[in-house]
């Protein structure tokens, strides 16, 4: 029975996760949390206390599920750790063909200051980022592939920066040769050879 609930509390979490990125904290209602998650009134103050406790619940799984994720497959697991760096932009450019939501923490980041008590989940985020790129930056520079006096720590803070700044021009709609030469921008930072893609490739 116990294995159930959280089975369904698990489904829960990813319409709450895919509600709050599309219309952000604010623009989401008791109504519209009900008809994306099945959850009553009742139930969701229950399980989760209020509409508050929902989305700190959301943006919780949202960083364990979807943050902590890419920065494992795309920062911590490749064997080439510019490569992986470079991944971990490009990937957040290659959307599709629908309109991009935008990331869940970016945007709660960017919304903070109206929200009540989401400080630590933003921050719990973005460091697992920073401490993703410190990782991969420390493996290239370790190999040979960035010069042997970069400064990881500065350098992971920076890709920081740039990589929620670009989060935020996807969600904006700009074109993807700007997008591209952001990322470009970003790896030319850490002072790799390996830092260009072709020309064909942002095409």
């Amino acid at each position: 029975m116990g294995r159930k609930q959280l089975w369904e509390q698990d489904e829960v979490l990813a319409s709450a996760m895919r509600l709050f990125r599309h219309r952000g904290y604010l623009g989401v209602s008791l109504r519209d949390i009900e008809e994306a998650t099945g959850l009553h009134p009742g139930s969701l103050y229950r399980t989760f206390g209020s509409k508050d406790g929902l989305f700190h619940a959301a943006l919780n799984a949202y960083n364990e599920r979807v943050v902590q994720g890419r920065v494992r497959v795309h920062l911590l697991e490749p064997a080439d750790p510019v490569a992986g760096i470079r991944s971990f932009f490009t990937s957040a450019i290659e959307t599709g063909a629908e309109p991009d939501p935008g990331c869940l923490l970016t945007n709660t980041a960017v919304e903070s200051f109206t929200l009540p008590g989401v400080t630590d989940g933003v921050h719990h985020g973005l460091a697992a980022i920073e401490s993703g790129f410190a990782d991969a930056l420390s493996r290239a520079r370790g190999r040979g592939d960035t010069p042997a006096d970069l400064d990881v720590g500065a350098t992971a803070a920076h890709l920081l920066a740039v990589y929620q700044g670009l989060l935020v021009l996807v969600r904006a709609g700009l074109p993807r040769t700007t997008l591209h030469s952001v990322t470009d921008g970003a790896m030319a930072s850490i002072g790799s050879l390996k830092t260009h893609e072709s020309k064909d490739d942002h095409e």
